[in-house]
């Protein structure tokens, strides 16, 4: 089926009414994208698969909104772009996404200018740790390059867990905070985590 603006545009306007079938219309046509899309920035199948679907839900619960868009294609990409960099920082803030983190910077299919940037970035990182404090430095490379728990850290170090928790997000929110200084992107972010 061919598509056009005054076809889109009249499906826009129906699925702002509630119509379920026009919005299997608008799915069937962008989901491919916005999966390649999610694909693209987590390099995880079915994470790409699950954002999709978020990305539509999305879709339908502002429905109403889409009386105003002038460029579907360019409104749904906004949409994407900002349930992918939600789910990308939940993922950063959760110490427990390491392996997500290390196999996304692991990708052999980065170009060689995105593995360019990745080490600029690992730099700029590794830059903002090197202004901590002596014992939040500590923490941070005990628990990102070595790989320890807290209960691990508390004991090399001499402190409690909670001590060890405590350092680690001061050193989370000061290198986010030298780094958003810089005007760094997301990416930076994710390198926190993938030591």
């Amino acid at each position: 089926m061919q598509y056009n603006s005054d076809i889109e545009q009249a499906l826009l306007r129906r699925i702002a009414e509630g119509d379920e079938r026009a919005y299997q219309v608008i799915f069937d046509r962008y989901a491919d994208r916005m999966y390649a899309n999610a694909l693209h920035f987590t390099k995880s199948p079915e994470l790409a698969k699950d954002l999709t679907q978020e990305i539509f839900i999305r879709v339908w619960l502002q429905r109403s909104r889409l009386m105003d868009v002038d460029r579907f294609d360019g409104w749904l990409y906004t949409v994407a772009r900002n349930v992918i960099r939600n789910e990308l920082r939940r993922k950063v803030l959760s110490a427990g996404n390491i392996e997500f983190l290390q196999a996304y910077f692991r990708d052999s299919s980065l170009t060689p200018a995105e593995r360019l940037e990745f080490r600029e970035l690992e730099a700029q990182v590794m830059a903002a740790v090197d202004r901590l404090p002596p014992q939040m430095r500590s923490v941070f490379l005990f628990s990102r390059q070595e790989g320890l728990t807290h209960e691990q850290i508390a004991q090399r170090m001499n402190i409690s867990v909670v001590s060890s928790k405590t350092y680690m997000v001061r050193c989370l929110l000061a290198i986010r905070r030298h780094l958003g200084k810089s005007g760094t992107r997301l990416g930076l972010l994710l390198i926190l985590l993938s030591k």
